[in-house]
């Protein structure tokens, strides 16, 4: 989508809800305070960020790139524009690997309530 006009450009920044930044801070534990400091913001900003309605804010594309860096996901996924966090050298990863080829295989032909057990036990494994 372009933006040519003042028009397009606020349809594009109120779809932004960068409810997936909440998501990936609460599933790696982090806090707003520590993903400031990492990515060189205020928690302020970071929590303007989370703002759901009018008056948030939309993070600069160098902050942006240094979020998505430190939470080690697509900047896609930070603006809501996809459902997957993978980067695409993690995507590369997976595509190069037999034996992580086939587990993801393995995975996706599970039924959905079996997808879900494994996602438990391998994010219970992450949080020892």
């Amino acid at each position: 989508m372009r933006i040519n006009d003042k028009e397009s450009y606020e349809n594009i920044s109120n779809s932004i809800s960068m409810s997936n930044l909440r998501k990936i801070l609460d599933s790696k534990k982090i806090s707003t305070v520590k993903l400031a400091m990492n990515a060189n913001v205020s928690d302020s900003t970071i929590n303007a960020y989370l703002k759901n309605g009018s008056g948030k804010k939309i993070p600069s594309l160098p902050t942006l790139i240094s979020i998505a860096d430190y939470l080690n996901c697509s900047i896609d996924y930070l603006l809501d524009r996809s459902d997957n966090p993978m980067i695409n050298s993690d995507v590369n990863l997976i595509n190069n690997d037999k034996d992580l080829n086939q587990l993801m295989q393995n995975i996706i032909s599970l039924p959905k309530e079996k997808r879900e057990l494994v996602i438990a036990y391998v994010q219970g494994l992450l949080n020892k």
